[in-house]
């Protein structure tokens, strides 16, 4: 009996997706077969994609990227899904046993250890079907569109750095990053009661998706210098809080600069160098808080979709591009290019 194949988008080297005919992964107890509807091109697949690998280096060949998608069930094995279900997919593979599990800290998992994540050291969702753990799967109310289900992963990391910062009505906030984290925590914190919103930005290159949707009050150029006291200057003695959603020193230095004395810092923007400079007596004088925030709860996903059912946030709207999976390629070439004004692409097989 011949193995069933699909189509997929393999990771065939740096800066390389090839498409392939893959065997379809054979289901497991406890787990389902989905056919892939729609899936978001991440600023982590780029960095994968850059460098022509994942973080399993067990996995030595046909490696599949791929972690924001959605699909409908068409075999939902034991699980209480049915045929036919549309679903999401949460990339955290959390052991569900561990104190930070047990707490209620699925994306502090002692097994995750920051980096177990599908579509990272397991093969993900760039392909036409995606089998794996019906227990990771959610079921997609019909108010959640297909594209719109590619923005739940983006979302989640915005909707956990927000309740993370503390933030309270009549803040003033800035958000450092004008990629798809940066501008949809923008659109969550004046949701949720900012008086005042700017964005620090390096380029114009995505501005125009941001001025369409209209949520911040200012923009300031960061790539100026003392961009950061500049930016406090302009509010008055500094920002209460400021959302760093880029990850590098210049970065973080800018919303040292920025913020208040007393104030709070979210860093959401993963460093590409693990050790990068800070200027810690400005942090310590100045009483600043320093908060790291990555992913988040497996309640909190389940509230990032209903912040789409529910109407409160239009997801639809932060996507600048569908393509299909023939042509990924040119999509990874598009987001890195310096002068495509794309923000978010989702791709459909």
């Amino acid at each position: 009996m011949s193995k069933r194949m699909m189509k997929a988008a393999v990771l065939a080297g740096p800066q390389n997706i090839e498409i392939k005919q893959l065997p379809v992964p054979e289901m497991q107890p406890g787990e389902m077969e989905i056919d892939i509807s729609a899936i978001g091109v991440c600023g982590s697949d780029i960095h994968m994609w850059k460098t022509g690998k994942g973080w399993n280096p067990a996995i030595k060949e046909n490696f599949v990227m791929g972690h924001e998608f959605c699909g409908v069930v068409a075999n939902p094995g034991n699980s209480n899904f049915k045929v036919g279900d549309r679903v999401v997919y949460w990339a955290n593979m959390y052991c569900g046993k561990c104190d930070m599990c047990r707490a209620g800290k699925e994306q502090l998992c002692r097994e995750v250890a920051g980096q177990n994540y599908i579509g990272f050291v397991r093969n993900g969702g760039y392909a036409e079907k995606f089998v794996w753990k019906a227990s990771n799967a959610y079921k997609l109310p019909d108010t959640v569109s297909d594209t719109a289900a590619g923005l739940i992963d983006p979302l989640m990391v915005a909707y956990h750095a927000v309740r993370v910062s503390g933030m309270k009505l009549h803040d003033k906030v800035l958000v450092v990053g004008s990629g798809i984290i940066g501008q949809l925590t923008g659109g969550l914190v004046k949701k949720a009661g900012c008086s005042y919103l700017a964005l620090a930005k390096r380029n114009d290159r995505k501005l125009g998706l941001a001025k369409k949707i209209g949520d911040f009050d200012a923009y300031f150029d960061s790539s100026i210098p003392d961009a950061g006291e500049k930016m406090s200057e302009a509010v008055g003695g500094g920002f209460d809080i400021v959302f760093e959603c880029v990850g590098t020193e210049e970065s973080i230095a800018a919303s040292i600069d920025a913020v208040k004395p007393g104030g709070t810092i979210v860093t959401v923007g993963n460093s590409i160098d693990p050790t990068i400079k800070i200027s810690l007596n400005k942090i310590v004088l100045h009483e600043i808080k320093f908060i790291g925030s990555v992913s988040c709860t497996r309640t909190e996903f389940e509230e990032t979709i209903d912040l789409i059912a529910s109407g409160m946030l239009d997801a639809d709207k932060y996507v600048t591009d569908v393509m299909p999976l023939d042509e990924l390629q040119h999509a990874f070439e598009r987001l890195t290019s310096s002068t495509d004004p794309v923000v978010k692409i989702v791709v459909k097989p």
